[in-house]
């Protein structure tokens, strides 16, 4: 649960007592430049809290690293196993989803809300295993005191489970956790293969007990819906995505829920759009999988996706080159490991990639257009980005030493 992330944060969570509107929210929080701030406010008389995970900072105290060996020690890192419980702790209410505090971010968003819910979900006919369910972060604005629109991106996890089960005439049952560990949202924005999203979570958080609850495992939680996504489609929309802007309304399906679960005072936990906690569950989890595809072709030392892109669409990798041509396959390796990316600058070991200064520095100094510029036409990239239209234009820039030159490029300390 929320909850046991405040004693680990102590009076760094800030609490406020002046009670607000669901559409309130957003500017509070901006007004009183508490953005990278973990807080918990007072929504229409109930708990929220916001911005647990808001900082890659923050993210290393959780798993006790240091910021340089983040990437690394999620690129090593092993699943772990998880354990089961029956004892679910959680009492029944009758489902209302209208007394949850459920905000709504900007003025022209399509309605209020869920951000931070994670979709529990598993083929119909799978075993309850933890190897059998996916667990994934989507977005469901609120139609009703029962129903939810989600979008559901094509082709990921649970758009393939919905499609499946509405091929065979069914709906897909899924339990919508809200109010998890900070780790455990972490885990659930990671991409990963099918069903390991439970025991990645495990080996984050040294280890990892669910609830058995009907079909269903459950991580601890403070809220519980139990329902299930159906072949209607409701507009759902507009929304602000990464980027700060507007993402389009589309035909989505709808979510009808059956059962609903709280813990005894709830806390309710809520995701910003295109804030600071934002970039870093969309962005950082990539940074792993582009190490690990980077590491393939030449020797990596880091990566990094970069706050001025929302952490999304750029990325600033470090190499040892050993030979000529590793910048430039570092470059394709990364722009095939994260389809979303836009771009990518690849840096030598003694350029600090935490610094913009010094990655500029880099390009100034170590790159030269007509030889070390790539750019790839006709891609396919992230329907987030409004420059796009049906495909993209990805680049790369190789600002590393020539390696016949080294001593040019030496730095005075």
């Amino acid at each position: 649960m929320i909850r046991e992330t405040l004693k680990f944060l102590g009076e760094r969570v800030r609490v406020f007592e002046e009670e607000l509107r669901h559409d309130e929210v957003v500017r509070f929080i901006r007004e009183n430049k508490l953005e990278r701030t973990p807080v918990i406010l007072n929504v229409e008389g109930k708990r929220v809290a916001k911005n647990f995970i808001c900082t890659r900072e923050l993210l290393c105290e959780y798993l006790g690293v240091r910021r340089e060996e983040l990437c690394r020690y999620l690129a090593n890192l092993d699943y772990r196993s998880v354990e089961i419980s029956n004892d679910f702790p959680l009492r029944e209410v009758d489902v209302n989803l209208k007394e949850l505090p459920i905000l709504k971010y900007y003025p022209k968003d399509g309605g209020r809300y869920i951000t931070a819910g994670v979709v529990i979900a598993k083929d119909v006919e799978a075993e309850v295993k933890p190897d059998s369910f996916n667990a994934s972060i989507h977005r469901m604005m609120l139609l009703g005191k029962d129903k939810l629109v989600a979008r559901l991106v094509e082709p990921r996890h649970t758009y393939l489970l919905w499609r499946s089960a509405v091929e065979k005439g069914e709906d897909l049952p899924i339990a919508i956790v809200i109010g998890v560990h900070p780790l455990f949202l972490f885990a659930s924005a990671t991409r990963l293969p099918f069903g390991k999203e439970f025991e990645y979570a495990s080996a984050l958080m040294n280890g990892l007990k669910v609830y058995r609850v009907e079909d269903f495992l459950i991580p601890p939680a403070e809220i519980v819906l139990l329902g299930r996504i159906t072949d209607k489609l409701e507009d759902e929309g507009p929304f602000v995505d990464i980027t700060g802007t507007y993402d389009k309304v589309r035909k989505q399906p709808v979510i009808e829920i059956d059962r609903m679960f709280l813990a005894e005072d709830f806390i309710y936990y809520s995701i910003t759009p295109a804030s600071y906690e934002h970039t870093v569950l969309m962005g950082i989890p990539y940074e792993p999988v582009i190490y690990k595809a980077v590491s393939n072709v030449c020797k990596v030392r880091n990566v990094v996706m970069t706050t001025g892109s929302r952490c999304y669409f750029h990325a600033i990798v470090q190499i040892e080159k050993i030979t000529e041509g590793d910048g430039k396959n570092a470059i394709i390796a990364t722009l095939s490991a994260n389809p979303s990316l836009k771009g990518v600058i690849v840096v030598d070991e003694d350029i600090d990639i935490y610094s913009y200064e010094d990655v500029e520095y880099a390009i100034a100094t170590r790159f030269q257009a007509d030889k070390d510029f790539v750019v790839i036409k006709g891609a396919r990239g992230s329907s987030l980005d409004p420059s796009a239209e049906e495909t993209t234009t990805k680049w790369g820039i190789d600002a590393t030493k020539y390696l016949s030159r080294k001593n040019d490029f030496e730095r005075v300390a």
